[in-house]
């Protein structure tokens, strides 16, 4: 099949927003001809990956823009599936009323809800001209499927889900280069405790700072590494509590996609602090699977996302309650007391990965649920 990824998310090849990419790789091995369309500040047409600017920066006129590109473009490439992620439906409304005429199958795929902003105005129409006209749908989880049927009052008939995944072969614990002598030094004789990805108030990394900052009188030698673009909120919560941390931080900027494995490989222990807010519940945490891949002892919150992949007795994992603000601390404590053991154990969350959260079993997902169409 040919198959056109329509995503409404700015992508780089070169950080860990390419999971779009990884799926595209996956669906690629199955046989498929997979195009991947997304935004980006210059316009780029590849085989395999077509980037948009946005008219003016206004989103109006990037819906305007769809509505015409995306028909010609299935007709250029004779493509068979439109797989369109939420927020861009709108762009869609042409190509639905031509998809007939072009034996096209049009796909809804939702990732998350959106987190920390209301929903747009168009989101809630998208949602039902999507489930009136398009031929199914997939969700990243069943609680994103149920949160979105029962907010809109839809019920899709013809769905599946696929989760978050991670690729094994580049998420491996074998992966130790791409490390500068001068980050090694730095995390020589520590115990790195470690987190990457986005960062806000409402992701539990206060948790983790107000941890670390209770532990470095017990263990001096403890070190908190973030690779984030947004390090800086950091820096401003450690000033604004009074924190005098600068031996136990190491703040790193997003790197490439391509190089995160080496770099977790520096970890004692990695941290998924997520608070119990709704739209974490009803996630699939990526970076929780990337850490499993790479055999790292883990603590993360007693969230339902996370429980649902991770077993309360695993022992090569702690779970904490991020409602009791010292718990993650104890945690911490209770982790580095009985590391070797964690360490010992901690091939057991690879399994975990290998049994049901590679992208190339979310393709075959994918493609057995095209196939029922």
């Amino acid at each position: 099949m040919n198959i056109l990824l329509v995503r409404n998310e700015f992508i780089r090849k070169n950080n860990y927003t390419a999971d779009y990419l990884q799926l595209s790789q996956a669906l690629k091995k199955l046989g498929h001809k997979v195009i991947l369309i997304g935004i980006n500040n210059k316009n780029k047409f590849d085989n395999d990956l077509v980037l948009l600017k946005i008219p003016f920066r206004k989103r109006r006129f990037f819906m305007m823009e769809l509505s015409f590109f995306l028909p010609m473009y299935c007709i250029l490439k004779k493509i068979d599936v439109v797989i369109v992620s939420s927020g861009i439906i709108l762009g869609t409304l042409l190509l639905i009323a031509l998809r007939k005429i072009l034996s096209i199958k049009i796909i809804l795929d939702i990732r998350s809800i959106p987190v920390e902003e209301k929903f747009q105005w168009d989101y809630k129409y998208g949602c039902r001209i999507a489930q009136k006209w398009y031929n199914g749908a997939t969700f990243i989880s069943t609680g994103t499927k149920d949160f979105i049927e029962k907010s809109f009052h839809l019920k899709y008939k013809k769905y599946a889900i696929f989760t978050s995944a991670v690729n094994p072969f580049l998420f491996s614990p074998i992966h130790i280069d791409n490390i500068s002598n001068e980050i090694k030094q730095k995390v020589k004789k520590k115990i790195v405790i470690f987190y990457h990805g986005s960062i806000s108030p409402n992701r539990g990394i206060n948790l983790i700072l107000d941890a670390v900052n209770e532990i470095k009188n017990t263990f001096p030698n403890i070190l908190f590494l973030s690779i984030s673009e947004r390090n800086d909120y950091i820096d401003d919560y450690c000033k604004i509590n009074n924190y005098s941390m600068a031996n136990n931080l190491l703040l790193l900027n997003a790197i490439k996609h391509e190089q995160m494995a080496a770099y977790i490989n520096l970890a004692d222990i990695c941290i998924v602090p997520l608070p119990r807010i709704f739209w974490w519940e009803i996630s699939s945490p990526l970076k929780l699977m990337e850490y499993l891949a790479m055999e790292k002892p883990i603590i993360l919150s007693n969230i339902s996302a996370h429980q649902l992949v991770v077993p309360q007795n695993s022992k090569f994992a702690l779970y904490f309650n991020p409602d009791n603000p010292t718990d993650l601390g104890n945690k911490i404590l209770e982790a580095i007391n009985k590391l070797d053991e964690l360490k010992g154990n901690a091939y057991k969350g690879r399994e975990i990965v290998l049994h049901k959260y590679t992208w190339d079993i979310q393709a075959k997902i994918v493609e057995n649920f095209i196939s029922e169409l």
